[in-house]
């Protein structure tokens, strides 16, 4: 029965220590460089996604919870928090559901996040 309690107790501090280097490794400004699935975008979308999206949208996810975007011209602000297998990225603004980004790679400079059918590489600035 100890045995089984301490295998507990490990397995759930091992969860948390990895949960708050996700969460250390996201904080920070975010700036959109690249989508993987270019080749499912039509030429007006991907000409858009150059003039709108690449090198100008951003997210900020700060330590406290809080994050702020800037997407085509225009700011949002709400909270965020990573799902409890570190696998999602939580959205929370006044307004609607919360939007749910699959995370694909996450290191130091590179976060790749799926939307839908969106896959988009940004690097942290």
């Amino acid at each position: 029965m100890k045995k089984k309690a301490l295998m507990i107790t490990l397995f759930a501090f091992v969860t948390l220590v990895m949960s708050a280097q996700q969460n250390e490794l996201i904080t920070g400004k975010w700036v959109f460089k690249d989508a993987y699935n270019k080749e499912n975008i039509d030429k007006e979308g991907l000409e858009f996604m150059k003039s709108e999206v690449i090198n100008k949208m951003t997210f900020d996810f700060n330590k406290n919870g809080m994050f702020e975007a800037f997407m085509m011209g225009e700011t949002e602000k709400g909270k965020w928090k990573l799902s409890k297998d570190s696998k999602k990225i939580i959205l929370y603004i006044s307004e609607g559901p919360p939007t749910e980004f699959t995370i694909l790679k996450l290191t130091k400079n590179e976060l790749a996040l799926k939307l839908g059918f969106g896959e988009f590489l940004m690097q942290k600035s």
